[in-house]
């Protein structure tokens, strides 16, 4: 079961402290609100995963934390759907936002925690509303952060909102204006009712397109306002496989289809239309060719004169080479290279789109390794090849024993029973979930919340 609407990840005042015990209401005690990446959702707030209280990470961070000075902070996971989709990400980053702004309304110091994509629901839902309560830290791990822009479609419907906006609006004001001295006496109250309801649509669609063209310089603008860049820190390991996959799925531009083989696409395509286009002829003009042979038929007329009739059939393969030969020239000269080229880009297109999980009015166009919206976080890249006791053959090692589990069994059944312990057994070999794992990754963000939360509210 996933939690994706807002509601979900509502801050409850009941929420546990991170040392076990409940937070009053009212409580001004620091509040940690911890978001998942992809695939890792869970109704539960209690629990092993690392954002549920009661995990071995939340459990070590207190207790580091209870060490520099803050004894007690709760920990509020927030949930949401988990997907791969840019669309639950988005309705994901409005519920935090909303979850946010409840949290901040009694002045505590509030943080974020994210992971793999919720740092992308982070970076979203700062953005989403406006606040004067800036947060005191955010800490990302292993985050891809996307860069994005509207979609060709979308921003045509955004600019035709703000055309229409800045054409109608004035018309309706001037009619209105115009109407008002009949409209008071209230004989022709209509006058000026209708147009004010256009003006109030019009005025909505340019308020609307204007909001999605301008959403990138707004987003900058309201990410300063959420949090200062040196109270946000990026930790990241050079090693991590997501964000590599992700780099490289934009940097990586193979060839699906060669010219050769679009060329023998056109060819294909060549022979198709030389048919459709000689069918096609001999159905408007068989009438034309058929009447003298009609008319000599009925007459009995069966002499030579019958068969130069039927001399018309001789066009048929002229039609048939004419439309053949164009295409396979045309194919020749670019053709094959346009149609190659453009499904090269349509199929790489879709396979970044699944992985990046773009089904929104937004093409992901990239990853970066700090959030575009903020410049001048804080970042700090691990590198050490040990990782939480992850090292590179760690997923090879993991492969490994899979493999002999299945060998050992007499059937591949009860190896494959239980294939969520398979994905668990296969991702948690990954660097990129193994950074709340990592003792020294725990110190640095205690020390980083700890810092922030001592040093709130900010000057």
């Amino acid at each position: 079961m996933s939690m994706d609407s807002p509601a979900a990840g509502a801050v409850d005042e009941r929420a546990a402290v991170a040392s076990g015990t409940a937070a009053a209401p009212g409580d001004q005690h620091p509040l940690v609100i911890t978001v998942h990446g992809t695939f890792a959702s869970s109704p539960n707030d209690e629990g092993e995963q690392w954002w549920q209280r009661g995990s071995a990470f939340t459990t070590a961070l207190a207790a580091r934390l209870a060490d520099k000075g803050i004894p007690e902070v709760a920990v509020q996971p927030f949930h949401w759907s988990g997907l791969n989709s840019d669309q639950s990400r988005l309705r994901a980053a409005a519920g935090l936002a909303s979850t946010i702004a409840t949290a901040k309304r009694n002045g505590r110091p509030v943080a974020v925690l994210a992971h793999s994509h919720g740092g992308n629901v982070l970076m979203e839902g700062l953005v989403q509303r406006r606040t004067r309560r800036p947060l005191a830290a955010v800490l990302t791990l292993g985050t891809p952060f996307f860069r994005r822009r509207l979609k060709p479609l979308p921003t045509l419907i955004a600019a035709f909102k703000v055309l229409l906006g800045l054409a109608v609006a004035p018309a309706m004001i001037m009619y209105a204006w115009m109407a008002l001295p009949t409209a008071l006496d209230g004989s022709r109250i209509e006058l000026i009712v209708l147009p004010l309801l256009i003006l109030g649509l019009v005025l909505w669609a340019f308020l609307s397109g204007t909001r999605a063209l301008l959403r990138q310089r707004r987003a900058k603008q309201r990410a300063r306002m959420a949090i200062a860049p040196d109270r946000w820190l990026v930790i990241q390991s050079p090693r991590d496989e997501a964000m590599r996959l992700l780099e490289s799925a934009v940097a990586i531009k193979p060839t699906y289809v060669t010219r050769d083989s679009a060329h023998g696409q056109w060819v294909r395509f060549g022979t198709l239309a030389g048919v459709v286009g000689t069918i096609t002829f001999l159905y408007f003009t068989m009438s034309y060719f058929l009447a003298p042979i009609i008319e000599k038929v009925s007459k009995r007329d069966f002499g030579p004169g019958i068969i130069a009739d039927f001399t018309f059939l001789l066009v048929v393969p002229v039609i048939f080479a004419l439309i053949y030969g164009a295409i396979r020239l045309f194919s020749r000269l670019c053709g094959a290279r346009l149609l190659s080229s453009l499904l090269n880009v349509s199929i790489h297109g879709g396979i970044v789109g699944a992985a990046y999980g773009g089904d929104d009015a937004y093409a992901l166009t990239g990853v970066a390794r700090t959030p575009p919206y903020l410049p001048g976080v804080r970042e700090q890249r691990v590198a050490a090849a040990n990782l939480g006791g992850i090292d590179d053959n760690a997923i090879i090692d993991a492969a490994r024993e899979f493999y002999s589990g299945i060998v050992a069994e007499e059937t591949a059944e009860v190896a494959f029973a239980d294939p969520d312990l398979i994905l668990k057994r296969m991702t948690d070999a990954l660097y990129h979930n193994a950074y709340m794992r990592d003792d020294d990754i725990v110190e640095a963000v205690a020390e980083h919340l700890a810092q922030n939360f001592r040093n709130w509210p900010a000057s």
